[in-house]
């Protein structure tokens, strides 16, 4: 139940407190306290910390907010057609660094204006490289998802609006990064929304995309591995 402005989604270019990592030793990586003046805490070159001012390489790629009726919405595999529990927002990081989303929050509209996220991404989360990242609405999310880093809603589920709503992710300090309003394609289309091609394209239905798939949360298309 997401609004969404066909194939456009924005980025703020103002969000240097999301930072990128290099990728060799993760869990050696200090979180950066002076974002102005960022200071190298690391011990090991490798894993000297860097800012970005753009990360258009972080990506929303589908969005599911209209689950189809009866099991076949099962979209997190829970054995549960839910309509809001089976809603999910998948991102994919397309830089070529980690990107550490710890403290990062989804809002829909209704919980934007009262300042209660409906998900917050909880301490070290980092998604590397080339892997996808979902966040599903609600219940217990059964499989593999493509190798994606899977997580519930924290808060709230996503209760995305059919008829009209805007996502929106933020840093841990509340500053806009992804707004992604669906309002165009408030159609209940019974099936997700996603990138075609994945990654780089517009926003079309996915059976239009893939015939007869109606989603694919963590993986391509066609299933395959991000």
């Amino acid at each position: 139940m997401l609004s969404f402005l066909r194939g456009i989604h924005y980025i703020s270019l103002s969000i240097s407190f999301i930072t990128l990592f290099s990728c060799a030793k993760t869990n050696d990586v200090e979180p950066i306290a002076n974002i102005v003046n960022p200071v190298d805490t690391t011990n090991n070159d490798l894993d000297t910390v860097y800012l970005t001012e753009n990360i258009s390489g972080f990506i929303l790629n589908e969005v599911l907010y209209d689950p189809p009726s009866g099991i076949v919405g099962d979209a997190n595999n829970d054995g549960v057609r839910d309509p809001n529990e089976d809603e999910f927002v998948e991102f994919v990081n397309i830089s070529d660094s980690c990107i550490n989303l710890s403290g990062c929050k989804i809002f829909d509209t209704e919980n934007l204006n009262n300042g209660n996220a409906n998900h917050q991404f909880p301490d070290n989360t980092f998604l590397s490289s080339g892997k996808s990242l979902i966040v599903f609405g609600g219940g217990t999310p059964n499989g593999v998802f493509g190798n994606a880093l899977v997580f519930v809603s924290s808060n709230v589920v996503m209760n995305l609006n059919n008829s009209g709503d805007v996502m929106t992710l933020t840093d841990s300090l509340d500053n806009v990064i992804l707004t992604f309003d669906v309002e165009p394609l408030s159609n209940n289309p019974n099936e997700s929304y996603t990138r075609f091609p994945d990654l780089t394209g517009d926003f079309e239905q996915h059976a239009t995309a893939f015939a007869g798939v109606l989603f694919s949360p963590g993986t391509r298309i066609d299933g395959s591995t991000f």
